[in-house]
């Protein structure tokens, strides 16, 4: 056990990941094997983590807007999520650290999947539709889209011929966008919401500040300003307590300015 921890924890970010998914694929299998011959009934762990489109099922269960991208439907779901993960993450890490990398993954993942909830609460062709979504793919496009975006007219070799990123995205998109009507419409759905998410993240690279950035930031503002209304108000406190006992003419030039500025502004 120790060695194993020891393993991961020593791992690359996205391997990291690739780790993860494979065992949160696994547990439900091997579960319900030891419960099939134990004689118990078997459970659907995935129900409790993958998303649905309804907004009060969400509502519920807000921590399935992340946790369905953890879930695969069979093997070959996950096979090709994370082998695409993998390969994508050599162009990544190679100029990005570790916390763009998971920006970039876990916005995908919630791009997607809000992406699938209100398409399916919008367009009337999912009318009393209710498939709930799981697997990795939306984050896996936000990494492949940015990087196919980032460096778009880096060429890569596909075995019969050379390509550009930019094709290979352009024809992920692409599929993704006319394969709903006829299969796996939440999820090619979902691909495009984790596409456009890293799309944007390569726009807007070098001057990108993430949600979670961005709220950190206000609130450490905000934390500012509430102290600095603090402070101003126990001086003006002060200041009324002094005119109370002694009269204005007892208060300094200073604290006579700050009463005037205080007044003014109010």
């Amino acid at each position: 056990m120790e060695l194993g921890y020891r393993y991961f924890i020593n791992q690359q970010i996205f391997k990291k990941i690739i780790i993860i998914n494979i065992i949160i694929f696994l547990l439900p299998l091997v579960s319900n094997t030891f419960l099939f011959l134990l004689d118990f009934n078997q459970i659907s762990i995935v129900k409790y983590f993958d998303l649905h489109p309804e907004f009060n099922q969400v509502l519920m269960s807000p921590w399935t807007i992340v946790t369905y991208s953890f879930f695969h439907l069979d093997f070959f779901h996950i096979f090709w999520n994370m082998l695409i993960l993998y390969m994508v993450s050599d162009y990544f890490l190679s100029f990005l650290n570790n916390k763009q990398f998971l920006e970039i993954y876990f916005y995908g993942a919630i791009a997607g999947g809000l992406l699938f909830i209100f398409s399916y609460n919008i367009f009337p062709a999912f009318k009393d539709s209710f498939n709930p979504l799981i697997g990795s793919s939306a984050a896996v496009y936000s990494l492949l889209i940015f990087v196919c975006a980032y460096f778009p007219n880096t060429s890569i070799n596909l075995i019969f011929f050379n390509t550009k990123l930019k094709y290979i995205g352009f024809f992920y998109v692409l599929m993704s966008l006319i394969q709903i009507p006829f299969s796996n419409s939440g999820g090619n759905i979902a691909h495009l919401g984790g596409a456009f998410y890293g799309l944007y993240y390569a726009n807007n690279f070098n001057s990108f500040t993430s949600p979670f950035d961005s709220f950190t930031n206000y609130l450490k503002r905000f934390s500012i300003k509430s102290n600095n209304n603090k402070n101003d108000q126990k001086l003006i406190d002060n200041i009324l307590d002094k005119i109370s006992k002694s009269g204005y003419e007892s208060l300094t030039k200073n604290e006579k300015e700050v009463l005037f500025k205080k007044s003014d502004k109010n």
